[in-house]
């Protein structure tokens, strides 16, 4: 057990803080961070960075050509191992929304685009790691803090490096938003995009119908064909996203596109389902069209296993010291957090403070939850620590 003493001046720590701790919340909820934007996901960066060495915690850039960097923050500990904690920097809302809607505070709730997903998660692993630098390094292992510039597009160079990062860890904190009812997340969805292009054949809609090859309707016989795919028994879903076809209104479609989400508990569910949708693209239904299929997996399952198990148990009796009444959930939503738990390492997800509403003009982040989720995380990395021989 940690001494009671030093427990105080943890807690202390985080209490005498938490006025800063918001009024940096405010201030990278307040700079724009489009996952395409790459100028915007910096500047949340270069303030991140400028926090970490405020804190005298050092860390390392990696640049990116066409995406924000990344950054990997390093807390050495006198344990053998490392924790590794992550969040995302990139939102899903375009240059210029933080003018239209800034950082507000509403009673017990902060407003602002990407305030719980998920800007008050990084804020919170800052404070929770820096606190247990100042006051019980030699009780922890190493903690590792590795910052995303695109998670909210599916992670398309950020997967490489969360496994990266992930594979000689002994756990990871993903620090997504808590859910409404205050749980934290020991499974999710994996998530998958697709895309179907058709070629048809251009031609004269009413003199010469009889010689165009339609992909419009193509396309429309493939989609129904591919929603009947459907897994309700296994909750795999399938989405038409976005439909692009022809060229003007008198005219036979020479083309015509469609993509498509798909959400899954187990990767070898969306492989049934990937060949299904495979073998429905590679027939012509209308003859002389051709169709190509492309795209897979963007973020893989968070699937449920011992590790995890054991992880959130040492989250839940960090709660009860504290007097909280933590749960667990599933949710269907995908997360980094599936990529750190596929290759085998103990990993539990929303840990940040609660919130709701994501990805929505009224997101909000429970203001009375931001000190207790900093202080729960603290005590369930260092609770972790502690119990490593």
């Amino acid at each position: 057990m940690m001494s009671t003493q030093v427990m105080t001046k943890l807690t202390e720590y985080l209490e005498e803080n938490e006025q800063e701790a918001l009024d940096f919340l405010k201030s990278i909820v307040n700079t724009d961070s489009f996952s395409y934007d790459k100028v915007g996901v910096n500047n949340v960066a270069s303030k991140i960075m400028g926090l970490l060495d405020s804190k005298g915690i050092p860390y390392a850039v990696r640049e990116n050509e066409e995406f924000g960097n990344h950054i990997i923050a390093t807390i050495k500990g006198s344990k053998d191992g490392k924790i590794l904690l992550m969040g995302h920097m990139d939102t899903v809302h375009p240059d210029g929304t933080t003018k239209e809607r800034p950082f507000s505070v509403e009673g017990n709730l902060l407003r602002g685009p990407g305030v719980s997903d998920m800007k008050a998660g990084l804020v919170t692993m800052i404070y929770a790691a820096t606190a247990l630098k100042e006051f019980a390094a030699k009780d922890l292992c190493d903690i590792e803090i590795l910052f995303t510039p695109e998670e909210e597009i599916g992670s398309p160079i950020s997967r490489a490096v969360i496994e990266e990062r992930a594979k000689d860890a002994l756990a990871v904190f993903n620090l997504e938003a808590g859910r409404p009812d205050g749980s934290v997340v020991t499974a999710r969805k994996g998530s998958a995009h697709l895309k179907i292009e058709i070629e048809g054949k251009a031609s004269h809609s009413g003199a010469f119908i009889e010689n165009g090859i339609s992909a419009n309707d193509e396309l429309a016989l493939k989609m129904i064909k591919i929603k009947e795919l459907m897994k309700n028994d296994k909750d795999v879903t399938v989405n038409i996203g976005i439909i692009k076809g022809g060229v003007s209104n008198n005219m036979v479609s020479p083309h015509a596109t469609a993509t498509i989400h798909s959400g899954f508990w187990k990767t070898e569910d969306f492989d049934e389902l990937y060949k299904g949708i495979e073998e429905i693209v590679n027939t012509s239904y209308i003859p002389g069209t051709k169709s190509t299929l492309s795209g897979g997996v963007s973020i893989l399952p968070m699937e449920y296993n011992d590790g995890i198990a054991h992880l959130y148990e040492i989250v839940k009796k960090s709660a009860q010291e504290m007097s909280l009444n933590i749960t667990e959930q599933k949710t269907k939503g995908a997360a980094d957090a599936g990529f750190a738990s596929s290759i085998g390492i103990p990993t539990i997800c929303a840990m940040g403070p609660v919130g709701g509403n994501w990805h929505a003009v009224d997101e909000y982040m429970e203001l009375n939850t931001f000190l207790p989720r900093m202080e729960l995380l603290m005590r369930s990395v260092l609770s972790f620590s502690k119990s490593i021989d």
